[in-house]
C-alpha cells in the first residue's frame, strides 16, 4: 500500500512540481534574478515551450504507458528555459549545447529516479552532462580542446552509479568494471594532455610508479596471507 501511494505521488505530483518550478522560474525572470532576453518573440516562444511541457506533464500524471511523456516534458522545459534566458536565435551555439545538455540530462535522471528499474537512463544522463561539462571546461582550460576527457569521466561515473544503485549487484558487476576502466582511462588521458609537453612528466610518472608498485604488492601479499589463514 505504501509503494502504491509513493507511485501515485510521483505520477500525479510531477505535474504539480513542474508547475511550481515553472512559476518560480518566471518569478526569477520577472525580478531579473535570472536576466531574461529582451525580445518579445523569445518570451512568447519560451512560454509556449513551458505550456507544452506542462501539457506533457499532465498526461504523464495519468500513469501507465504515458509515464514516458516525462521525456518530451523535460525537453520542452529545457528549450523554454533556454529561449527565455538566452534567446532562440542562439539555438546552435555552444551555450545552447551546454544548457540543453544539462536539461536533457536532468530529464533522463528524473526517469531513473522515478523508476529505478530503468537503469539505462543513467547512460544518457552521464553522456549529456559530460558534453555540457566538456564545453564548459574548454573555456577554462583551452588545452582540452577536442579531447573528450570529461565526457568519458561522466560516462564512467554513470556506470558506477548503475552498479551502486542496483539491487542485484552481482548481475551489474560489468557496470563496476566498465565504469572503473573508463574513469581510469579519462584520468590518464587528462594528465597526458597537460603533462606530455613538460619535461617533468616522465620524472613525475616514474615517482608515481615507484610509490604505487610497492603499495600494490603489499596489498596483494596481505590479501593472499589473509586468504591462506581463512583456509587454514
Amino acid at each position: 500500500m505504501k509503494s502504491n501511494n509513493k507511485l501515485f505521488f510521483w505520477r500525479t505530483g510531477f505535474m504539480g512540481v513542474a508547475l511550481i518550478l515553472s512559476g518560480i522560474f518566471f518569478l526569477l525572470t520577472n525580478f531579473s534574478v535570472i536576466p531574461p532576453v529582451g525580445y518579445a518573440v523569445d518570451r512568447v516562444i519560451g512560454i509556449l515551450f513551458f505550456i507544452t511541457g506542462v501539457v506533457f506533464a499532465f498526461f504523464q500524471g495519468r500513469g501507465g504507458g504515458l509515464f514516458w511523456f516525462i521525456i518530451p516534458a523535460g525537453v520542452a522545459f529545457s528549450f523554454g528555459s533556454f529561449t527565455l534566458v538566452v534567446g532562440i536565435s542562439k539555438i546552435f551555439s555552444l551555450t545552447a549545447a551546454t544548457i540543453l545538455g544539462i536539461g536533457f540530462g536532468t530529464t533522463f535522471l528524473i526517469v531513473f529516479l522515478l523508476q529505478k528499474a530503468q537503469w539505462w537512463a543513467l547512460l544518457p544522463t552521464g553522456s549529456l552532462y559530460g558534453v555540457s561539462l566538456w564545453i564548459s571546461m574548454v573555456s577554462i582550460q583551452p588545452q582540452i580542446s577536442y579531447h573528450p576527457v570529461f565526457l568519458l569521466l561522466c560516462i564512467g561515473v554513470s556506470f558506477l552509479c548503475i552498479y551502486f544503485f542496483s539491487v542485484q549487484k552481482l548481475k551489474m558487476r560489468f557496470a563496476l568494471f566498465t565504469g572503473s576502466i573508463i574513469i581510469l582511462s579519462a584520468v590518464i588521458y587528462y594528465f597526458l594532455i597537460f603533462f606530455i609537453e613538460f619535461k617533468l612528466f616522465w620524472a613525475i610518472l616514474l615517482i608515481v610508479l615507484g610509490i604505487s608498485i610497492p603499495i600494490i604488492f603489499i596489498i596483494i601479499n596481505k590479501k593472499s596471507a589473509y586468504e591462506k589463514k581463512s583456509i587454514m
